[in-house]
Formats: C-alpha cells, sequence, structure tokens
C-alpha cells in the first residue's frame, strides 16, 4: 500500500493530520482496520470527541483506542459542556502505565482538567478514599446529590409550609379572638342600653299611671325582653283599681328601637292584650 493514496487532496494542515493518523494507523498494525476505516474518528466518535483532538507520544501509540474511550467518558460527563483535548500527563505515566488528562469547558464556561487511568479509565481523584473514581460512580454519584437536593428542597419547602400554616393559624386565631372581643363588647354594651331601656320604660310608665288607684305593680324587675329586627320589646304587668273600685289588670309594652334611647309605651288589659 502506498502511501499517496492514502492522503486525500487537502490543505497543508489536514494533510499532516492525515499523515499523523495514517503514521499511527501503521504502528497500530493490526489495529488498524479500526481507525483507518474513516478519514477521521469523528464521524463515529460520540460525544463529539474528534481524534484529533487527542495528543499522544509515539511511543504510546497502543493507548489511542483506551485514550478515545476515556475522551468519550469524559465527554459525556454532565459537567463536561465542551471537550476540548486529551493528552498525556508524561510526569505520572509509564509505558506500563498511561495516564491521561482531559481538559473540558464547563456550564461556568471554565476550562478544567481531570487526569484518567489509561488502564482502568478511572478518574484520579486524590481526595477519594481510594484516590480514584469511576465514571459510572460519578454518576451515580450526581444523581446521590441531585436526589439529596431534592430531598433537601423538599424538606425546606415542607417547614415553608408549615410556617406558612403556623402563620395562618395564628393570624386567624388573632382574628378569631378579635371579633369575639367585639362580639362581646357589643353585647355589654347592648346591655347596658337595654338596663338604661328598662329604666327609662319604668320611669315613663310611672308618670303615665299616677293617677290610677291602687296601681301595684307586678314586674318589679327588668324581664328578658323580646328582640327582633325591629327593636326590643320589655313586658310588664301591673294591677289598679278605677274610681268604682272595680280591679283592672293591665300589661304595658315598652318598645325601643334596634338602636337608640326613645322608647313607648303602650297599655293594654291582660285579657286583650296580644
Amino acid at each position: 500500500m502506498s502511501l499517496p493514496k492514502l492522503l486525500p487532496n487537502t490543505s497543508p494542515s489536514s494533510f499532516l493530520k492525515q499523515r499523523r493518523l495514517t503514521v499511527a494507523c501503521f504502528a497500530l498494525g493490526a489495529l488498524s482496520a479500526v481507525f483507518c476505516a474513516a478519514p477521521s474518528w469523528a464521524e463515529n466518535a460520540q460525544q463529539n470527541v474528534d481524534v484529533h483532538q487527542l495528543h499522544l507520544p509515539r511511543s504510546y501509540f497502543r493507548y489511542l483506542p483506551a485514550m478515545l474511550d476515556g475522551a468519550r467518558l469524559m465527554a459525556a460527563d454532565e459537567h463536561c459542556v465542551r471537550f476540548l483535548s486529551g493528552d498525556l500527563n508524561i510526569d505520572q505515566s509509564t509505558p506500563e502505565q498511561p495516564v491521561f488528562r482531559y481538559q473540558c469547558r464547563g456550564a461556568d464556561d471554565l476550562t478544567y482538567r481531570w487526569h484518567v487511568d489509561g488502564k482502568s479509565l478511572e478518574v484520579i481523584d486524590a481526595t477519594r478514599p481510594s484516590g480514584r473514581i469511576s465514571f459510572a460512580a460519578l454518576t451515580a454519584e450526581y444523581e446521590q446529590q441531585r436526589e439529596l437536593a431534592r430531598q433537601q428542597a423538599a424538606e425546606r419547602q415542607a417547614k415553608i409550609d408549615q410556617l406558612q400554616r403556623q402563620r395562618q393559624e395564628v393570624a386567624e386565631q388573632k382574628e378569631a379572638e378579635r371579633l369575639s372581643q367585639e362580639q362581646e363588647q357589643a353585647l355589654r354594651q347592648e346591655q347596658a342600653r337595654r338596663q338604661r331601656l328598662w329604666q327609662t320604660c319604668q320611669v315613663q310608665l310611672a308618670a303615665e299611671t299616677s293617677d290610677m288607684i291602687e296601681r301595684r305593680w307586678l314586674t318589679t324587675t327588668q324581664p328578658e325582653p323580646e328582640v327582633s329586627d325591629t327593636g326590643v320589646r320589655f313586658s310588664m304587668d301591673f294591677d289598679a283599681r278605677d274610681q268604682h273600685g272595680v280591679a283592672l289588670k293591665y300589661r304595658v309594652y315598652c318598645d325601643a328601637g334596634p338602636e337608640g334611647e326613645t322608647v313607648t309605651l303602650s297599655i293594654h288589659p291582660r285579657a286583650l292584650a296580644p
């Protein structure tokens, strides 16, 4: 197979990229059928990872498939909005144990970098007890964090709802107390008004019956009034005699409106009283 047949008519930069890819294919030997099947892995790579974003020294070419797998895992991580590049961490790598270094751009538009074990494809993280964590475990951890956040949000909302209910109950209780106090005050005022009305009824009745003979009051204490929409009515009974000594039995109705202090008297024989 001659080299010119593998190179398309492209620009010098594309020519150099294709040449590096072709050299990598020859170096990989039996794996060349996989990586040379298309001009670029970008056509088949998942999560928008392009092989030209990956950089390996020639002596590490055999790890290129693993590096691509790690790049796809990195790009699939939910914090990686845009995969930028991948290369080899020379200081931490050995020919038997490569360490890949990937760069991504996050949702905050900042670039961050992760180191990945070239064989296990686990993220190297010194803050972990084992010093590393798999991408699958990271995904599960993200979901646990989201679930915890949902639970905390639900608990906060429940506390807010409970606080609002308590405030509403307190407000309703205060309003009920206020209404009760107003009703009690209105009742006391009405009772005081009825007492004044009763006294006025007695005074006016005494004045209107002052010329009757042997007048005797049968109602001596304030009776329970009849209350209606038109006002208040007190009923009082008394006896007397006419000028011939005939016994007279009377019932007096003392009426007052729903408000005010004015009373009206009406005297009827008890036998004919409505």
